[in-house]
This record gives structure tokens, C-alpha cells and sequence, in this order.
């Protein structure tokens, strides 16, 4: 399944460095680092801004950043992730014919008189 942009923006951390995957229009392409490009075209993921904070020249930090960032889109539950709702009747519904048969309406309620 190939993702053409993420819901929210996402962050992941490593070390110092700080990765921002910012969801982007359809048709911009990955806007990033050599590093976080190569895992984000592996992700599938296909228009994205990233924004990057910190010793960015460490790049195994930064690759695992970006990776954490990565992994937090999964977490997200997207409309066509949901489940088909069920929907079943409330007791009331569902049992209203049975009371209806059973069941002879009160009439007027005797109220207790209060003695002052």
C-alpha cells in the first residue's frame, strides 16, 4: 500500500536530533536530507516536508529519527482503517413489542398525601 502523505505532522527522536514529517500537497515529492529520503521512499511514503533539529551529522541518529517518525504515522487510524460498525438495537427497541403485548399501562399513579 502506497501512502501519499500522512494525516498529521509526526516526530521522531534519536539523540539529539529531532525529525518533523510534515504531511504535503500531492505532486511535491520528498522535501528533504539525503538520509531521510532514502528511508522515506522506502516507506512508500511519496509527498513530504521534513524538518530536522540537532547534530544532524550524525547520521545513524538521524536515520533512526526518521525512522521513529516513520513508525509513529502507523499508529494514526485513518478513515479507511476503520472497522464496519455494527449497529444493534437498544433493549428498548428490541423489547418494546414483547412490553407492549405484556405489559398494561399504568393509569393514573395514586400519589402518596403528604400528613403535616
Amino acid at each position: 500500500a502506497v501512502v501519499s502523505t500522512q494525516s498529521t505532522g509526526v516526530t521522531g527522536k534519536c539523540g539529539s536530533i529531532w525529525v518533523r514529517l510534515i504531511p504535503a500537497p500531492r505532486g511535491t515529492g520528498i522535501v528533504s536530507a539525503p538520509v531521510p529520503k532514502k528511508l522515506l521512499q522506502m516507506a512508500g511514503i511519496e509527498d513530504c516536508y521534513t524538518s530536522a533539529r540537532g547534530s544532524t551529522g550524525t547520521l545513524g541518529n538521524f536515520a533512526k529519527a526518521t525512522y521513529a517518525a516513520i513508525a509513529k504515522t502507523y499508529a494514526y487510524l485513518t478513515p479507511d482503517l476503520w472497522k464496519e460498525t455494527v449497529f444493534t438495537k437498544s433493549p428498548y427497541q428490541e423489547f418494546s413489542d414483547h412490553l407492549s403485548k405484556s405489559h398494561k399501562p399504568v393509569g393514573a399513579q395514586k400519589q402518596e398525601v403528604k400528613q403535616y
